[in-house]
This record gives structure tokens, sequence and C-alpha cells, in this order.
């Protein structure tokens, strides 16, 4: 297994529809705060000054509440792309669709799994069905051959013996000014929470683009 490095890598094409997106979801965001600050403004007299050091530490997080549509751009941001081995569609499940090598031969497979939220914010797709042409083989062998068909800098990891498939929000968070992380998701009834940790310099940082563009 490949090592890990803590160096900063250059964000993929597919990070950048990613980050597209969030940007998106960011606008109310930046836009709230800044009648928040607009509005306090008139009370400053009143209240002692925040430092920045102090500042700097700080950070809002926001709730994006996202349709099965929306999630399924975020996730296809997030994990697809024309880079990946796969074809992925989000419906009322996580469906995936390629060619693997199963025995020295190229099979065709699908497998769909059910997202669901872990304790860390990440998402965890319990792989529900697989299917291979003319096939018969574990789940557990068929996800570690998924596995190693994957690129290496992708933010899924495959837990074959657990029969989990999960999307690394935080490594993906790595990359950005801010996290990302999910909350709640429910496909049935088309409700899936995300909550983004921003810090409130890259806040201030986004007030001040705006203002210097309509200058």
């Amino acid at each position: 297994m490949a090592k890990q490095t803590n160096t900063k890598k250059t964000i993929n094409p597919w990070k950048w529809a990613f980050w597209l997106l969030l940007l998106a979801i960011l606008v109310p965001v930046i836009g709230f705060y800044l009648y928040i600050q607009t509005a306090s403004q008139e009370t400053a007299s009143l209240s002692e000054p925040v430092t920045t050091e102090e500042a700097s530490d700080e950070t809002i997080t926001a709730e994006a509440n996202l349709s099965t549509i929306s999630f399924n751009r975020l996730v296809s941001a997030v994990i697809g792309g024309e880079d990946v081995p796969y074809q992925l569609t989000v419906d009322d499940e996580v469906s995936f669709a390629g060619l693997i090598d199963a025995l020295g031969t190229e099979v065709a497979y699908t497998m769909q799994g059910h997202p669901s939220v872990m304790e860390d914010g990440n998402i965890a797709i319990d792989v529900t069905n697989i299917e291979l042409a003319g096939l018969q083989l574990p789940t557990s062998t068929v996800l570690a051959i998924f596995q190693l068909t994957l690129p290496t800098d992708l933010p899924l990891q495959v837990l074959s013996g657990e029969e989990q498939i999960i999307i690394r929000l935080d490594q993906v968070s790595e990359d950005m000014d801010f996290a990302i992380r999910a909350s709640d998701i429910d496909l049935a009834n088309d409700e899936i929470n995300i909550l983004l940790d921003v810090p409130l310099t890259y806040i201030e940082e986004q007030i001040g683009t705006e203002a210097e563009g309509n200058q």
C-alpha cells in the first residue's frame, strides 16, 4: 500500500468542480455574515474590540440543505469525473458501474449502496448489492478488487471486510479553505444536510474580494 504524505497536492480537475459547487453554497453564508457585520457596527462602541488573533480562530458553521439532485452533483464532484474507472449515479442509492479484472478476465459489474453519516462527518456507503456478469464472488472479494482500480488520490476508502465504501470528506477538506462534513442523509425523503465549517478570516477575504470587484 502506498504511503500517504502530508505534502499539499495540486487540486485535480474533479476537485475544482467540487470547489465551485461549494462556493455556490457559501454565497448565502457570506451574505448573511455581511448583513450581521453591518448591523453590528451600530453597537460596536458598546462592546470591546476583538483582536485579530482571536478572530483568526473563529469559524462559522453553515448548514446546506441539499436535494437528491444537488447531492448527486456533490458526490459526483468528489468521487466522480472522467478519471475514475466507473460511472457514478445517485438516486435512492449510490451506484457504481464499470469493469474490473476478476480472475484474469475483465468483467462488467454494477454495485449499489446505501449512504449514511459517520460520527466524523464522512459518508459511509453500505454495499447492498453487487452484480458480476457470469461470476459469483463474495462481496468482500469484489470490493478488494474494486479498491485496486481506484486512483491513489481519490478520497474514497474501501473497507472490504465491513462491505463499506467511505467518501472521505475530511480528506477533501484538506485541499479546501474550509471543512465540509455530512450531518444527515435520507435519500428516500430527499433530505441531505451538509455542514460547512468556514474560518471567519476566509469569509472576510471573500467579502473584501467581492468589494474590490464592485469598485
